[in-house]
Order: C-alpha cells, then structure tokens, then sequence
C-alpha cells in the first residue's frame, strides 16, 4: 500500500503543489483548505492541502 502523500501550500505554491501531486501520484488531487500548517516549498503559512 502506497504512503499518502499531503502537499501544503500557500498561495504562491499552489499550481506547483498540484503539478508535483499529479506526476506522482497520476490522479488528480483533492485540494482543501487548511489553517496552522506550514507550506511545504516555503515554510509560510499554508492556505491548501492537496491529497487523494
């Protein structure tokens, strides 16, 4: 069984997040939004996770 992958992001991040999540993954991603996380590219606040 394949590990969940959760990508946060903010706002600059999002259409990278979603493009790395869909060449790994191959489906197309659930996008939520989300509070106290932090964005996995830059370490702001994240405002999204994507996930399947």
């Amino acid at each position: 069984m394949e590990k969940e992958i959760l990508i946060y992001a903010c706002r600059e991040h999002v259409e990278m997040a979603i493009d790395d999540f869909v060449n790994k993954k191959e489906v197309a991603p659930q996008i939520t939004k989300v509070q106290s996380e932090k964005c996995s590219y830059c370490k702001e606040d994240a405002e999204y996770v994507i996930k399947e």
